[in-house]
């Protein structure tokens, strides 16, 4: 058995098996992934997961987004390498979030090594664009001249909208927004809301490599806030219509009481998929 690092330069080598979606993240800030193959290079178990505190004072963190393995020693081998790589980064605890439906072979694995297991719903909600799109309290919402796609923002002025959101101590799902560059988001259908010359309110949406749409950050700050957010979630919806196809998805997850509040407002019957939920200790 072998050991592979994912990097952006072998991440076409094991793109089908980890799926495209996740394949995505591996190069950005805080991700890393592994690879257990066999000696003919063929993988037979992976991980993928994300660092998380790395910006604050909080105990440092590991949270897997993606884990497979074909068998027990593969499995086995494949944590040994991830325990030995969070250790190097002073991880104190691991989490974990994987879709029950492809992960019950796991489960026992899991709590062999350490983990908490927890079937539970999940955070993330989908609905398909059309859904969104006939929701009747956005025909009470008028856009006022202050929103605005985002491809009108100077760079300039996104940066330091990025970077005040950042200060107030918002991430949106993403620990390393401050390291995303503009193009990692819609700019046609992500868009901002701009009060006396400053962006005050950034709605932003990320197209994964499979075609959904997925809610990175919804923030406003300000008095206007409470007006202003529901009219950005409504620019947003309708250039999505006008640019994708109706049966296309779009993700919110449901991290804070932001997200919460908009999924329980539009999606009132939306639930998440069964996930297997849990965490260790790491020594």
């Amino acid at each position: 058995m072998g050991v592979v690092e994912l990097t952006e330069e072998n991440i076409e080598q094991f793109a089908d098996y980890l799926t495209e979606d996740i394949a995505e993240n591996i190069g950005r800030t805080f991700y890393s992934g592994l690879i257990i193959s066999d000696d003919q290079n063929v993988p037979k178990a992976g991980i993928v997961w994300e660092y998380k505190n790395m910006l604050n004072d909080s105990d440092k963190e590991s949270k897997i987004v993606w884990l497979k393995a074909d068998d027990e020693q593969s499995f086995m081998d494949l944590f040994e390498a991830y325990g030995k790589a969070i250790k190097l980064e002073g991880i104190v605890k691991s989490n974990f979030v994987l879709p029950a439906k492809t992960s019950k072979d796991l489960k026992m694995m899991l709590k062999e090594k350490g983990f908490t297991v927890d079937l539970m719903e999940g955070d993330k909600i989908t609905a398909r664009l059309s859904e969104m799109a006939k929701i009747s309290a956005f025909n009470r919402i008028t856009i006022s001249e202050a929103i605005m796609p985002l491809r009108s923002a100077t760079q300039r002025a996104f940066s330091t909208a990025i970077s005040k959101t950042l200060v107030q101590g918002h991430y949106g799902t993403c620990e390393d927004l401050a390291y995303l560059p503009r193009l990692y988001f819609e700019n046609d259908v992500s868009c901002y809301a701009e009060i006396d010359g400053q962006i005050t309110g950034l709605l932003l949406l990320h197209k994964t490599p499979s075609g959904k749409l997925e809610l990175v950050l919804m923030f406003a700050s300000g008095k206007e806030s409470v007006r202003l957010l529901p009219q950005m979630i409504k620019q947003s919806l309708e250039s999505a219509y006008e640019c994708y196809e109706p049966e296309t998805e779009i993700i919110i997850d449901r991290h804070d009481y932001a997200s919460l509040a908009l999924g329980e407002k539009l999606l009132p019957s939306g639930f998440g998929i069964p996930v297997y939920t849990g965490s260790r200790e790491e020594t």
